[in-house]
């Protein structure tokens, strides 16, 4: 089989040949060489692929399992450590504890009004991290991490999904289970302990995080912003109200 396979490509190889008006194609003009050469060709081919395949299949001790949420940007293949402290990150945290009480506002990216995406993209951009509008951008930024509270490091973005599916809402992960984010259903900037009424919430609805900073530099990928397109402002989140 694996003979007239080879015999059949060195056939095709023979009539793509480049021949004078005059030339005639006979079948004995393929050679025993012709055939060789293909057949070599073809053994090395797949023993490549075979390599490959089984490279591919042996998982690396180091990096974790991946979980919901989306991939992609300059993420793909970073691996990231579990949990432990960030110096870049609690600077992200602290400042954006300075606009706790800002309210809430639908589109709003200053301090004037953050919606979730609005406060996060601002308060990177102070620390030189140029992140995309919206939570479903964001979604493609930085590093994947595995969608658990336990491999989350201060500064990670948590993603979640209202519905189970579509990205609406992002949120800075502040270290001892808590979260700072600007939220509708919080009237704004505000920490949330994941244990809370509101914080089990969050957590169930949690599908994907993202490490946009390492070691004190940026993971994120410039082209990202523009290679995710903006389709509109994340709405509010869907959270029980503050009591």
């Amino acid at each position: 089989m694996f003979l007239r396979t080879a015999a059949a490509i060195a056939f095709a190889i023979w009539l793509v040949r480049p021949v004078s008006a005059e030339a005639q194609f006979r079948l004995s003009d393929i050679t025993v060489r012709d055939v060789a050469t293909v057949v070599d060709v073809a053994v090395r081919i797949h023993e490549r692929s075979a390599r490959n395949r089984r490279a591919a299949g042996r998982p690396r001790a180091d990096t974790p399992r991946r979980t919901g949420g989306s991939s992609g940007g300059s993420a793909r293949g970073t691996t990231v450590s579990r949990g432990g402290s960030s110096r870049a990150g609690a600077m992200v945290v602290a400042r954006g504890e300075q606009y706790l009480g800002v309210p809430y506002k639908w589109g709003g990216s200053t301090p004037s009004g953050f919606d979730c995406s609005g406060f996060v993209q601002y308060i990177y951009r102070d620390q030189g991290v140029s992140l995309p509008r919206t939570s479903r951008q964001m979604a493609h930024a930085g590093a994947e991490v595995p969608a658990d509270v336990s491999w989350l490091r201060e500064g990670d973005l948590m993603l979640f999904a209202s519905n189970g599916s579509r990205i609406d809402h992002v949120a800075i992960y502040a270290g001892n289970n808590r979260i700072i984010h600007s939220s509708s259903s919080g009237n704004g900037v505000r920490y949330d302990d994941l244990g809370s009424r509101r914080g089990r919430w969050y957590a169930s609805h949690m599908v994907a995080a993202r490490r946009v900073t390492d070691n004190g530099r940026s993971l994120v990928n410039s082209l990202v912003a523009g290679s995710i397109p903006f389709d509109f402002f994340d709405p509010p989140d869907k959270a029980p109200g503050i009591r």
